[in-house]
């Protein structure tokens, strides 16, 4: 096995998540997040339900103009 090779393809897929994620890549978004997602998937309704609803408060967040800090000005 190619450590070296491996160690690299693991760097370059750090830097796509980190890309992909921005700030949400920081370890306590990561787990804020997750801990949400947990919250959502114990509760009541439908799998399709809690998706909209892990969508709507997980997902879309961080998008101006949605998430539950929709309207609230940035500092």
């Amino acid at each position: 096995m190619d450590f070296k090779k491996l160690g690299q393809q693991v760097g370059q897929l750090k830097k796509q998540a980190e890309d992909k994620l921005g700030d949400r890549a920081e370890p306590e978004n990561l787990k804020r997040d997750a801990k949400e997602l947990r919250e959502i998937l114990a509760g009541d309704g439908s799998l399709a339900e809690k998706a909209k609803q892990a969508k709507e408060e997980v997902i879309d967040r961080d998008k101006p103009g949605e998430g539950p800090d929709a309207g609230v000005p940035e500092k």
